[in-house]
């Protein structure tokens, strides 16, 4: 195999594969199996504070859909859309310490990396997220900007609600790259008009990277019973946002000068191949595996 490895924000990568943060990285064993098969970072499911976005989780629900919109069930084509309604990690962040320690530690044996996600209530809890990230010795910390449910909760303000602000984006940051000495990456919503101006504002304020982008904010409805799928409005990706995603790499690549994770839309190693042609430095994969499994990695790293 010819040689991937990598530099991001000063920390090595053996290849420039990443596992996303989502219900897969909310096991231990599931992330232990993404080491086993290759991948060389694993982002944990977000950490949280926020109760209602852990019993969201606990209730999940998904639909794998067709370029028709409809419901697919047996074989999933190249071109799918991945449409759920989810939350952050079901467990308090506190009692993730030893799981984080544990699987932390098996990744490195493995030369890869378990990296932290963060998505609290308000600044003092980002702060203290991060630091129980980092005292748990995980090399980077992501946090989550990106996700489209807090949105549709009510007295809820975290995800994409905060991406979609600058000057919010830019205290949180602030707030959190001055508490903690790993390198911080903000995951951003792709539900805005500004990405660059977010990615600029994220910079100034001291994170070493973005992840371009979380999934869209969707609506489906099912015309055989006239009512929207999943109950309403939810978290939507796949495949199909891959050109959408390129684009928002594109621009930050071209008009920022920050290091980019690129994420949303890879199915396999093809997809990974255009994410780093158009300027991003690793890609977090996400959708296929909670589709096909950690057994898809070697069809994604080769």
């Amino acid at each position: 195999m010819a040689d991937l490895s990598l530099d991001f924000c000063g920390v090595p990568f053996k290849n420039p594969v990443v596992i996303a943060s989502l219900e897969t990285t909310n096991s231990p064993d599931l992330m232990k199996q993404a080491f086993d098969y290759g991948a060389s970072g694993a982002i944990i499911k977000t950490l949280t504070d926020i109760d209602d976005m852990a019993v969201l989780t606990m209730n999940s629900k998904y639909a794998i859909m067709n370029d028709r919109g409809d419901i697919i069930k047996g074989k999933v084509p190249r071109d799918f859309k991945f449409y759920s309604r989810s939350g952050y990690s079901s467990t308090y962040y506190k009692d993730w310490i030893p799981y984080l320690k544990e699987v932390g530690a098996y990744a490195r044996e493995r030369d890869a990396h378990l990296i932290g996600s963060a998505g609290a209530k308000d600044v003092d809890g980002w702060k203290d997220i991060c630091r129980t990230i980092e005292d748990c010795d995980l090399p980077m910390v992501e946090l989550n900007f990106g996700c489209p449910h807090p949105a549709l909760m009510p007295g809820v303000h975290g995800g994409s609600m905060i991406g979609q602000d600058p000057e919010v984006a830019f205290n949180v940051t602030q707030a959190v790259c001055e508490a903690v000495d790993i390198p911080v990456v903000i995951k951003l919503t792709p539900d805005q008009s500004k990405p660059v101006e977010i990615a600029k504002a994220v910079k100034e304020a001291g994170a070493a990277a973005v992840t371009a982008t979380n999934r869209y904010t969707g609506f489906a409805v099912d015309i055989d019973t006239a009512q929207p799928r999943l109950g309403g409005t939810a978290g939507i990706g796949g495949t199909w946002t891959k050109p959408l995603s390129l684009r928002y790499v594109h621009n930050i690549y071209k008009q920022v000068g920050i290091p980019i994770a690129g994420s949303n839309g890879v199915f396999d190693h093809r997809d990974i191949v255009e994410f780093i042609m158009t300027g991003a430095d690793i890609v977090e994969v996400g959708s296929v595996l909670m589709i096909k499994g950690m057994k898809w990695l070697p069809n994604i790293i080769r």
